[in-house]
């Protein structure tokens, strides 16, 4: 066997298809390949396919016709009768298994062979990857990408073939270093626990062959916990100097990953955050995008942890950064927090990581115990996938999923089941291998910890870690976040799941309460009947709501019913009352049951004699749980004769399934101060959206903090010049008949301009997925993608593909799509509240606020959000569009002053089309004239410039010399300039 096709599996075909797109109905199939193994010996086939020039993306044109192809061309007619002989009965093995069967199924309908799917052999073998496309598994499995020799040689069918040797040797190599501990393969456990040594096709080539060496594959990479680093010189840095080392240009161009250029406004931002954290001060910084602040901050707290840790000054040495997304968090962790502690060469002296709530981590004890798992196949490989990912406690980060491996075996079904209990979840006693426990424990050691603002509102680590040090980035958000930080919730339909716990669901609160009896001498009679009466009792007045709500009709459309419990509108007045006495009853009946476990509870032990116990824990825990929202009921139904201090929320589901009763409190700033900064010595708030009518007054306001200084820093790129803003004049009213046709018909039209690299976000998500419906019509047949998952982002920055990417609320920040991936944000609508939100018209109207003083500030920091999604680096360019401007003036006059951006350009879709390309293009080729100057040597011009591009996340590729002209491509676009 050839050594350059060598492949530890035997008697198999590697195939692969290449098309012009992704959609099977409309592709076309231009390449097959494939390489077949038989007894060791190696058969190729490649055929190229008649197909029309127009249906050739721009990688597939150049490939085809940039140069002569002297190979035949023939037609699928003409190749079905070679390749299904080639073929015979072999299983195919290919990158994509979804795709290529589908692709099959249309064009080879004939050909029934077995289909293996490489992508999901890697999830199984390598759940804890963040990727499985083929470029990320080569560059992690193997080292033929550092291989500049190796780097461009293989063929896409060959590095499968290296990618199925590396996840199975790697595999292998596991086992032998594990098997004295364990003694048992992989291959044992799937054939005797799951029952699938003939269910799953890949099952048996997951056995180790006999007398099978690992000679041969040497370009395999077996270390898996490879990080790929820069070389970087050796230098001394002084680091009491802070904030001045970011003069120190030779520090942060070392090892040349990524361009840096001295600003003397991030160095001011550094040196305040510093004397912030020495004076113990608080501090509010706008810091706008491009400022450099994620940066400059991690530049501070990584030298204050290092020097004060060197001193001694433990509680100083230990910092807490919140963040506003999970996203964020994994973003700090996984590149900027590195890439800080590597240039500073402090990697191995800082310790750093990130926590969440429990809810985010799965517990090992209740996926063991989990019954969601049934007998079809995707299920038992889902469970296989969760229980080997969480095994060793290593991985357990919802969040750190790989998005192909959550969709693919659809992993919502059971995650719900199988995440950590906040509050059965005892982390100090938990015996298992637990990802969530090993971060716990670390805690302590840490200086630099991640989190979120969910988790900073209540902090349930304090035991191991004080937040003494803190900076809140995004911290715009917490202006609005906060009513849902503090709120409380009661749902009838989480309720009534939490009541199956009591004699229903095992082990049942019933069984505790008697074993504790029985270990206590049988101190009291625990009448299971009374624990049934009253949670029939519970169930049939939560019922009888909610046909109430159906026979008072309080749904309309398809939107839940929502309302201000005090102040309804005029129409449901009479209702809301008749609802105040059925919530009244559930409340009585919560009350019941709980008065009845806990005297039960309370006559059986004392807390002091069974606090150890976990039966007891358990008991009182769900006996909390039903105080809690006897409580919130309370609360909710009071009549206070004083001014109120919540906003009362009534709400019915669309389908009549559940209402939700939600207590949100007014007063915020008392809430942060009490909750969050009461024993944090310094706090630094940071936003790149801090400004509501050139101020910082009504952000510092709201959250308590009048005293605290402030720093503005000013505009860091040129969105005058760089991007305009229109409001379109003929798109219609969000709530008209004929909006979502001209929303997705305008879009459609853009993306024809643009080749795609948009983002389109919503205000409603309903409307996000009508629109989506009607764009995914006129995108059929063409080679648009439409994706509507965060996790889909990373397409906009593959220049081969025309990516549209459809968000709501999840979108509007936390996105750093920078340079030509994204040259184009749209929102449907400028994001008022409505007159009827039930927390507006609280605050309004206890809080004396005006409906422009509520709704103002929140538009504001939306729209300057998804603004900002455009424009992240110097090279970023392009169109905001605002399908409805609605028909307030002055709020989009006061809007264009706040975002600092160009004037609003009103005007109608059409003249709109007509004018883009000419701004596209001249915005191109000054980047373009902008990375040729930076290259200062013209040896290896080619390299250097292409280089450059893609440090500057720019499409521009250097294309060679014609006639005295040099050449460059950007997608679509050729620019030639005379050589000098």
């Amino acid at each position: 066997m050839n050594s350059r096709d060598k492949s530890v599996l035997d008697n198999v075909i590697y195939l692969d298809i290449v098309t012009t797109g992704f959609d099977e109905l409309s592709l076309d199939i231009i390449e097959i390949n494939a390489i077949k193994i038989i007894d060791n010996n190696i058969y190729t086939y490649k055929r190229k396919v008649q197909h029309e020039k127009k249906t050739l993306t721009k990688i597939q044109r150049e490939k085809e016709y940039s140069e002569k192809i002297e190979e035949k061309v023939e037609t699928l007619e003409q190749i079905t009768k070679s390749l299904s002989e080639f073929l015979e009965d072999y299983p195919l093995i290919c990158f994509n298994g979804i795709h290529l069967s589908k692709v099959m199924l249309r064009c080879f309908p004939e050909i029934k062979n077995n289909v293996l799917n490489i992508m999901e052999l890697a999830a199984i073998l390598e759940p804890w990857l963040k990727e499985y496309t083929l470029e990320y598994l080569v560059q992690k499995l193997t080292n033929i990408s550092e291989n500049k020799h190796l780097k461009n040689e293989f063929s896409n069918i060959e590095c499968s073939i290296k990618v199925v040797n590396a996840l199975l040797c790697r595999e292998w190599a596991r086992e032998e270093r594990v098997f004295k501990r364990r003694k048992v393969t992989f291959y044992e456990i799937l054939v005797k626990e799951y029952a699938l040594e003939k269910r799953w096709a890949w099952t048996k080539y997951i056995k180790r062959p006999l007398l099978f060496t690992f000679q041969g594959y040497e370009y395999i990479n077996y270390d898996e916990n490879k990080i790929a680093k820069p070389k970087l010189k050796k230098m001394q840095i002084k680091y009491d100097e802070y904030e001045n080392l970011l003069r120190k240009t030779d520090i942060w161009t070392n090892g040349g990953d990524f361009g840096y250029k001295y600003r003397e406004q991030q160095r001011v931002l550094a040196e305040k955050i510093k004397t912030n954290i020495e004076n113990e001060e608080k501090i509010f910084i706008e810091a706008p995008t491009g400022s450099g602040k994620t940066f400059a901050y991690l530049l501070i707290l990584t030298l204050k942890a290092y020097i004060n840790k060197g001193s001694y000054k433990v509680q100083d040495s230990s910092f807490i950064i919140s963040t506003d997304t999970k996203e964020l968090q994994n973003q700090l962790i996984s590149k900027d927090i590195p890439k800080i502690l590597m240039k500073l060469d402090l990697d191995e002296k800082i310790k750093y990581g990130s926590i969440k709530g429990k809810s985010n981590y799965i517990c090992s004890e209740r996926l063991e115990k989990s019954q969601n798992f049934n007998g079809e196949l995707k299920s038992i490989l889902a469970e296989v996938f969760l229980k080997r990912l969480c095994k060793d406690g290593k991985y357990g980060d919802i969040e750190n999923i790989s998005y192909f491996a959550y969709t693919y075996f659809s992993l919502e079904k059971y995650l719900s089941d199988v995440v950590c209990e906040n509050e059965s979840c005892n982390i100090e006693k938990c015996l298992k291998p637990c990802f969530l426990k090993n971060r716990y424990n670390e805690l302590p050691a840490e200086n630099i910890t991640v989190i979120n603002h969910s988790l900073l509102a209540s902090w349930p680590y304090n035991e191991k870690k004080k937040i003494t040090h803190l900076v809140i980035d995004e911290a715009h958000n917490l202006m609005e976040k906060c009513y849902d930080f503090f709120s409380e919730e009661f749902n009838s339909e989480e309720f009534v799941e939490l009541l199956k716990n009591a004699y229903e669901v095992e082990p049942t609160i019933y069984r505790q309460l008697t074993n504790l009896n029985a270990s206590n001498g049988y101190r009291e009679n625990v009448e299971l009947a009374k624990i049934k009466y009253w949670i029939t009792e519970i169930k049939t007045n939560i019922g009888i709501m909610l046909n109430k709500s159906i026979e008072l009709k309080l749904v309309k459309d398809e939107y839940n019913f929502r309302s201000e419990f005090s102040l309804p509108e005029e129409a449901f007045k009479e209702k809301i009352n008749v609802l105040r006495f059925h919530i009244s009853k559930i409340k009585e009946n919560i009350y019941g049951i709980y008065s009845l476990l806990n005297r039960y509870l309370n006559n059986i032990t004392s807390e002091e004699e069974s606090k150890e116990d976990k039966d007891y824990k358990i008991v009182y825990d769900y006996i909390m749980k039903l105080k809690s929202s006897y409580e919130i009921l309370d609360v909710f139904l009071e009549n206070s004769t004083k001014k109120e201090t919540h906003a009362k929320v009534i709400e019915v589901s669309k389908e009549y399934s559940y209402f939700k009763i939600t207590n949100i409190p007014l007063n915020i700033e008392e809430l942060v101060n009490d909750r969050i900064l009461k024993d944090v010595k310094s706090t630094t708030f940071l936003s790149a959206t801090f400004r509501i009518n050139n101020s910082l007054r009504k952000m510092k306001c709201f959250l308590g903090q009048n005293e605290a200084k402030e720093l503005i820093l000013p505009q860091t790129f040129r969105l005058k010049d760089k991007t305009k803003i229109f409001v379109l004049n003929d798109i219609g009213r969000y709530n008209s008949s004929n909006f979502l046709k001209n929303s997705a018909k305008f879009i459609f039209e853009m993306a024809l301009k643009l080749n795609g690299h948009m983002l389109i976000l919503f205000t409603n998500n309903l409307r996000r997925k009508a629109v989506e419906e009607e764009l995914a019509e006129l995108a059929r047949n063409t080679k648009f993608e439409i994706y509507s998952h965060k996790k889909s982002l990373k397409y906009l920055k593959d220049d081969s593909r025309q990516v549209i990417i459809l968000g709501s609320k999840g979108f509007f920040e936390g996105i750093d799509i920078p340079g030509d991936a994204l040259t184009c944000v749209m929102v449907d609508k400028i994001p008022n509240k409505s007159l009827e939100d039930p927390l507006l018209k609280a605050v309004t109207t206890y809080k004396k606020e005006s409906y422009i003083d509520v709704n103002y500030p929140q538009v504001c920091i939306k729209l300057k959000q998804i603004y900002g999604r455009l424009v992240r680096s110097e090279m970023d360019y392009g169109y905001f569009c605002i399908l409805d401007g609605g028909q307030n003036t002055n709020v989009l006059n006061k809007l264009e002053k706040d975002l600092c951006g160009p004037r609003f350009v009103f005007e109608d879709s059409k003249n709109i089309l007509n004018k883009i390309n000419d701004d596209s293009r001249r915005w191109k080729i000054e980047n373009l004239k902008a990375m040729m100057s930076d290259i200062k040597n013209d040896d290896g011009f080619a390299e250097n410039f292409n280089c450059e591009s893609k440090k500057m996340n720019s499409f521009w590729i250097y294309r060679g010399k014609y006639n005295g002209k040099i050449l460059f491509k950007n997608i679509d676009l050729i620019a030639e300039f005379t050589k000098k």
